[in-house]
């Protein structure tokens, strides 16, 4: 083919045709530039193909971690739950609630004490984010989803550090020269445990005005953890749906 043209080239220029030349000339010219867009575009292409191969990837590894994610927030929602109401319960013990049995004081106290929490698995998300790659992402929609439950997290962490600072001052200290934690345990574990109480200790505690508002601000923190993660839970299960909608595109 390359022989042809260059013989055609040369006849019309023996001949004298100029403007036939220059019109040849013209067409071989757009001819090379009309391959070399094909040959971009089909580099394109397969630069897109590649890219949209590594998101798929990229999206089924977070799914993975956002579908873990969700299974220890429904837990952890579920325990601040019983942490709040435990909490709410021994306050009104200190209000004058009767304490009907000396296990119930001792296993709600323990209740609330038991520290818990749930820390997301998104390292796929975190290396996505340092690596500087999210732009690999191009559903606009879910880049914003996992920002916002990226931003949510740490926002429950400050609260959960500022509760256990909370905890330290007004719970762990004055109770642990008052109660017996092993009791408290074995309750905890199995509330028909045969164990010898004291209605001693409990008394002694509910005269402690900073141990009442220990258990007051564990109700209220804990609700407020308990909202935060229905709110990230709700993220979590948005994106969860988005992403499935992505991949199965």
């Amino acid at each position: 083919m390359i022989k042809f043209f260059r013989t055609l080239r040369q006849q019309l220029l023996s001949d004298s045709k100029f403007s036939k030349y220059l019109v040849y000339a013209l067409g071989e010219i757009i001819l090379v530039v009309i391959g070399i867009l094909i040959a971009l575009q089909i580099n394109n292409w397969n630069e897109s193909q590649k890219s949209k191969q590594q998101e798929q990837i990229i999206l089924n590894n977070i799914l993975k971690d956002l579908e873990s994610d969700r299974i220890g927030l429904n837990k952890i929602v579920e325990v601040r739950t019983s942490m709040a109401n435990s909490a709410k319960t021994m306050v009104s013990y200190f209000d004058g609630a009767k304490i009907e049995k000396l296990s119930d004081f001792y296993f709600h106290f323990v209740n609330v004490l038991y520290w818990q929490f749930h820390h997301p698995r998104n390292t796929t998300f975190e290396e996505l984010v340092n690596s500087g790659n999210m732009s690999i992402i191009r559903n606009a929609k879910i880049k914003e989803l996992l920002l916002d439950v990226n931003a949510s997290y740490k926002e429950l962490f400050e609260v959960r550090r500022h509760m256990y600072d909370d905890y330290t001052l007004y719970l762990y200290n004055p109770l642990a020269s008052i109660i017996d934690y092993e009791d408290g345990i074995a309750i905890w574990g199995n509330p028909n445990s045969k164990i010898e109480l004291s209605e001693t200790d409990v008394k002694t505690a509910l005269k402690d005005k900073a141990i009442k508002n220990g258990f007051t601000l564990a109700h209220f923190n804990n609700i407020g953890l308990k909202d935060l993660d229905v709110k990230i839970l709700k993220s979590v299960e948005l994106t969860i749906e988005l992403i499935k909608k992505e991949i199965n595109q």
